[in-house]
């Protein structure tokens, strides 16, 4: 492994402690399948397929399917699908399902990224790397392998960041940079490092990891992996085909770099795009995705060749034309962007303390909770109130009150981590949800949170008003116990009334238990 290379490891390394995301372990098949491709232990593979039924069943309609089967006799059994279809042609498909079946329950779509149309690109990569290897000579179904799990960074990533890594999505669309460049120069690091890093971590083989590493930059890689990276390059190129908004730049692409690595005609290389719609086709149920009417793309370029001589438009007019429109378009669209950017930001933001809002806090405290049980992490809520409100706003008027309001919001922002989540519950009533952090650290969040707001007066107008606050905190380890985010908000009022009738001005801590 390069030294650049590590660097780069080091920094996706670097940003998901900083930020505490905790990744995903390897699913148990998968770590079983790695410990007897290590030991060469082929012949208890099919033991290891019988242990997952739906494996097995992938891995039979695969040996039953147009791609591999070559008499007229079904396939019915294991041993026989291995001997047909060769080990490693097994093992490379039953680690790429039961990844691609993990990652696909853990993570849900968002308003710009469609999961289903992302596994969809995927398979369509994997096909193209198996496909494009075949043209090579090279060992084709580690490059199936390869080719789904590409862009899994990108998944990652989403994962993590949501909102962040959905601004750059939203970017690239509108800009038409490559995704890569914008994450290199927000982050630091690409998706392709990402995933990488990820695939390092669960063990699986450094071929795999440096081919994925360097897709993106097949040149920088090593001697030994600058075929195979590039052969996933050319097949990212050929899922953009099928799978994305700029079908016809990536055709261009495909021809121009195809001519370059293969010496294709356009002819050869429509006709390896059309195999891979065809493959496509078939592959889709094996990943339980939903069947995608992909006609050739020869068909789709004879279609379009007749409507243009049907048409009787001056082309330099019609170019001018959607030159213009495009300005008109890009120029819209950025203006959308910042718009909803805004709207995001009014619909989640208290608009007196700028914090968040109730609604989006309950939304966050289920999200941190089903992380929290996910990776059996802590997770610590803190309830906080200002003692006797009513009588500063009779007393001071309630303007006062708002700039009371308002300089608490600071405070809490200053004395809590990035990581955590201030909110307004409701009138004079604040909320800090404290992902990662126990009881102890919690409660020591909210004591110097206390003690800086009880021993400086607040000024306002001039005038020096002493203000002092209770709080409640409380702490779980979810999936611990029958407990949920209500049980945890239950706890933690509680505990913040405990404070507020015995003295005021006081913190009271308890376990979810």
């Amino acid at each position: 492994m390069g030294d650049i290379l590590k660097m780069d490891l080091e920094k996706v390394k670097a940003f998901f402690a900083e930020r505490k995301v905790s990744l995903p372990s390897p699913p148990a098949v998968v770590v079983r399948l790695l410990e007897q491709i290590k030991r060469e232990d082929y012949h208890r593979l099919a033991e290891t397929l019988r242990l997952d039924p739906a494996l097995a069943a992938r891995v039979l309609g695969v040996a039953n399917s147009p791609l591999y089967r070559t008499g007229p006799e079904e396939v019915v059994s294991l041993e026989k699908a291995i001997s047909l279809l060769g080990t490693e042609v097994v093992k490379n498909l039953a680690l790429s399902f039961v990844i691609y079946r993990d990652l696909r329950a853990r993570a849900a779509s968002g308003p710009g990224f469609k999961m289903e149309l992302f596994w969809k690109r995927s398979v369509t990569h994997a096909v193209g790397s198996r496909l494009l290897a075949q043209e090579s000579s090279l060992e084709e179904e580690h490059l199936f392998t390869a080719g789904l799990l590409a862009d899994i960074g990108v998944l990652v990533l989403y994962q993590a960041i949501p909102e962040r890594y959905q601004e750059l999505l939203e970017e690239k669309e509108i800009c038409g940079r490559s995704l890569h460049l914008l994450e290199k120069e927000r982050l630091g690091f690409s998706h392709a490092e990402a995933g990488a890093y990820l695939l390092q971590r669960w063990g699986l083989p450094d071929h795999l990891v440096m081919d994925i590493a360097y897709h993106h930059c097949w040149e920088r890689a090593p001697q030994a992996y600058q075929k195979d990276a590039r052969i996933l390059f050319l097949a990212t190129i050929l899922g953009g085909i099928y799978f994305s908004r700029c079908t016809t730049s990536h055709y261009e692409a495909a021809l121009q770099e195809l001519e370059k690595a293969f010496r294709f005609s356009e002819e050869k290389s429509l006709e390896l795009i059309d195999r891979v719609a065809e493959e496509v086709r078939d592959l889709l149920r094996f990943f339980d995705l939903a069947p995608e009417a992909l006609p050739p793309y020869s068909q789709i370029l004879e279609e379009a060749r007749e409507e243009l001589e049907k048409l009787s438009l001056n082309c330099a007019l019609l170019l001018r034309r959607l030159e213009e429109e495009k300005g008109h378009a890009e120029e819209l669209a950025r203006r959308l962007q910042e718009a909803n950017r805004k709207l995001r930001e009014l619909s989640i933001r208290d608009g007196l303390t700028g914090l968040y809002n109730h609604r989006y806090f309950q939304e966050r405290l289920r999200q941190e909770w089903e992380r929290a049980k996910r990776y059996r992490r802590p997770l610590s809520l803190i309830l906080m109130d200002i003692d006797h409100f009513k009588r500063i706003n009779d007393t001071y008027g309630h303007p006062v009150g708002d700039q009371i309001l308002k300089a608490l919001s600071r405070l809490i922002r200053e004395n809590i981590r990035a990581s955590d989540i201030p909110a307004r519950y409701g009138g004079e009533e604040f909320a800090v949800i404290l992902p990662e952090a126990d009881l102890q650290g919690a409660a020591g969040v909210g004591e110097r949170l206390r003690a800086q707001v009880a021993e400086a007066p607040f000024k306002v107008n001039g005038r020096e008003i002493p203000v002092t606050i209770s709080l409640g905190v409380a702490s779980s380890l979810p999936g611990s116990g029958p407990f949920s985010p209500q049980k945890l908000i239950e706890a933690a009022d509680k505990a913040l009334y405990y404070s507020k009738t015995h003295g005021r001005n006081r913190l009271t801590a308890v376990p979810l238990d």
